[in-house]
């Protein structure tokens, strides 16, 4: 299937965000939801030109749909990292704090 220029700059724009795998990933399922809403359009009789038109237009703006996919597929993996990093700091601190020497204690002279 030939990918028109209007659709791959959708595309492209989209997934701009993502690492490169998952910008692969999201790229083929979203071309096949734009191409099945393509050929809706198209039985609803409208042209080519016009059906690939209508599924951008019902996909939103591309700024707005990308933020959404980054917020999907990056936000659990920072995540996983802010909780893995405090829970090695804590373990550091823990370490830390369990290696202090022992206060010296004072004994009175008379």
């Amino acid at each position: 299937m030939v990918i028109r220029p209007e659709v791959e700059r959708y595309l492209r724009g989209v997934t701009r965000l993502l690492p490169p795998r998952v910008a692969r990933q999201v790229r083929a399922e979203l071309l096949g939801h734009l191409h099945q809403a393509m050929l809706d359009a198209r039985l609803q009789g409208r042209s080519e030109a016009e059906a690939w038109a209508q599924a951008l237009k019902e996909a939103g703006p591309v700024w707005p749909a990308a933020w959404r996919l980054v917020q999907v597929h990056t936000l659990g993996r920072a995540l996983r990292v802010g909780l893995i990093g405090l829970a090695l700091g804590g373990a550091a601190y823990a370490v830390q704090s369990s290696t202090a020497p022992a206060p010296v204690t004072q004994e009175a002279q008379p």
